[in-house]
């Protein structure tokens, strides 16, 4: 899972992608880049947030009407791999993804033996940025054209993932998976200055901060060109039950963003009304949330059962998203330092927490433990999300079954007992479907894989060395 946005048509492109990238940050943490186009190439990334990357003087260099950037949660290859990846032939294309292709090995052999392109990283972003290479250098330049090195990737690729690319003196494309796994949107704007100025990004809530309007989800399967003029060419290239990602409301998303026409804060909202009714009728002094994500899942279950709710942990703003760190060691540090407790919410008190999801276990039980240490008297702990316990090959960091605490073969009471929780409460799978409609992935959650998963073994394989 990855931050990317672009612009094209702005004398200020990479001024407004690095803004964008800001409002992208909760996507990865580890890495950050962007590349403009100005006759010539210029990028600059590194590992690190946005604002430790860039600088006022590195920003003045990446001039141009045209930029792409990227930050990074690796899943594929390590975390110096930044986006975006450049290759000079033909006519210079540089490139950045949010995804992951499962059969990327495949990939990998296909181009050494077939194209003769021998890949320099274990990225999967180099292995499209060369699909797509080969096929615009086979005919003459034309929107046709790319839109048949598209559907090359679409042929060829299989997994999730939103792509956005910049081709040299032609313009910008962008394109979602065949599925819609991962999220896209496209924006536009009317500047007084230079005119009409388009925008591609993971997130809506990033291109309106910058005044983009008319924005609109990229079907799944779509491709859009944008060439120098700012003309707009788009083709669905290939129709298909689309599958968008579910834990892009549950977690990743911010809450202010709209994703499919459904806005994340009313779903997280709706979601937690669906979990009060599984907590009626018992003792229950406070609802307390796992800041930052379930704040408002925990808001409407307080609310539907009329108990008070309170800020019993308090987050400390400089440590990023446990989650999306790239180690188990990380995660455990950085929840001891993430979340202090208020003492007077938490002693001798009846207490529903409420998280998100529980992927790992670490979060949980390091927070229980928390509480614990603090006198809670009982603690019903509740995941706004059903139990995860599939793997993801799709871009979320979790294509190791193994590392699953709610894994195939586990009870709920098992896993009660290890975090240490008194009552574990799960949503149901049922009322998420509810909520979301059937247009979601949820293969994590019942093992119904939108795509062939026949190679993910080699994957995970990838995925593991990647760690060592």
């Amino acid at each position: 899972m990855c931050g990317i946005i672009g612009v094209i048509g702005s004398p200020y492109a990479s001024e407004e992608v690095f803004q964008g990238m800001l409002n992208l940050q909760h996507r990865g943490q580890d890495a950050s880049g962007i590349m403009s186009y100005n006759g010539r190439f210029r990028w600059h990334k590194g590992e690190g947030l946005v604002e430790s990357v860039f600088t006022k003087e590195t920003l003045s260099q990446l001039t141009g009407m045209m930029g792409v950037g990227h930050t990074r949660y690796p899943t594929h290859g390590s975390s110096s791999d930044a986006q975006p990846f450049f290759v000079n032939h033909p006519y210079g294309i540089g490139m950045a993804n949010n995804g992951n292709i499962i059969n990327f090995p495949h990939l990998q052999q296909y181009l050494k033996n077939e194209k003769r392109r021998v890949l320099e990283s274990d990225n999967d972003l180099e292995a499209m940025l060369n699909l797509f290479a080969c096929s615009l250098d086979q005919n003459d330049f034309s929107a046709d054209i790319i839109f048949e090195a598209v559907r090359e990737i679409y042929h060829r690729a299989n997994g999730g993932y939103s792509t956005i690319a910049m081709i040299g003196d032609k313009g910008m494309v962008a394109f979602k998976d065949p599925k819609g796994i991962r999220p896209l949107v496209m924006g536009e704007r009317n500047d007084k200055e230079c005119g009409q100025c388009y925008a591609f990004a993971s997130e809506d809530s990033a291109l309106r901060a910058m005044d983009y309007t008319n924005i609109h989800d990229v079907k799944a399967g779509e491709a859009i060109y944008i060439d120098m003029e700012r003309n707009v060419h788009r083709r669905l290239l290939e129709e298909n039950h689309q599958a968008s990602c579910m834990f892009e409301w549950v977690y990743f998303a911010r809450p202010e963003s709209e994703i499919d026409k459904r806005g994340v804060y009313a779903v997280r909202l709706e979601l937690g009304r669906h979990l009060a009714k599984k907590l009626k009728g018992q003792d229950i002094d406070l609802v307390i949330p796992v800041p930052d994500t379930s704040r408002t899942a925990a808001i409407a279950l307080a609310e539907t059962l009329g108990v008070p709710y309170r800020e019993g942990l308090i987050k400390n703003r400089y440590i990023g998203r446990t989650f999306i760190m790239s180690s188990q060691r990380a995660r455990e540090n950085a929840v001891k330092l993430k979340l202090q407790p208020v003492l007077s919410e938490i002693s001798g008190k009846n207490l529903v927490v409420v998280d998100d999801s529980i992927v790992r276990g670490t979060t949980a039980r390091k927070i229980i433990q928390l509480l614990r240490n603090c006198g809670a008297k009982t603690i019903y702990f509740v995941s706004s999300c059903p139990p995860i316990s599939y793997p993801c090959y799709y871009g979320i960091d979790f294509p190791d079954p193994s590392e699953l605490a709610a894994r195939a073969g586990r009870t709920i009471e098992d896993l009660r007992k290890e975090i240490g929780a008194d009552h574990l409460i799960y949503q149901d799978l049922r009322a998420l479907k509810k909520v979301l409609g059937p247009d979601i992935c949820r293969a994590c959650l019942d093992s119904e894989y939108p795509t062939t998963i026949f190679e993910a073994g080699q994957f995970e394989g990838q995925r593991r060395r990647d760690r060592e």
